[in-house]
């Protein structure tokens, strides 16, 4: 009976790394297939970001510059006691 049970591991292991092995394989298939494919290889959607004055906006109002001065540490401060959701840009 043990021996059976011992059997029956064995050989889904062995099922396992079969598996395993196959789609390993073809995924390297589906690789190959589309090496030099540019239009898979370029992505769909182009990032524009940031644009000129979302640059400024953020330069402007960001973080770093509510953080550099003490007027704009207030600024944080009162937006965290009010609850807001973004605190700066």
């Amino acid at each position: 009976d043990t021996n059976w049970k011992l059997l029956n591991m064995l050989q889904g292991m062995l099922q396992r790394t079969c598996l395993a092995v196959v789609s390993t394989a073809q995924t390297l298939i589906v690789r190959d297939k589309h090496a030099f494919n540019r239009a898979v290889l370029k992505p769909k959607v182009r990032c524009h970001f940031p644009k000129p004055m979302e640059v400024k906006r953020i330069n402007v109002h960001g973080w770093n510059a509510r953080m550099s001065t003490p007027e704009g540490r207030r600024v944080l401060m009162n937006r965290i006691l009010k609850g807001r959701h973004n605190l700066s840009h």
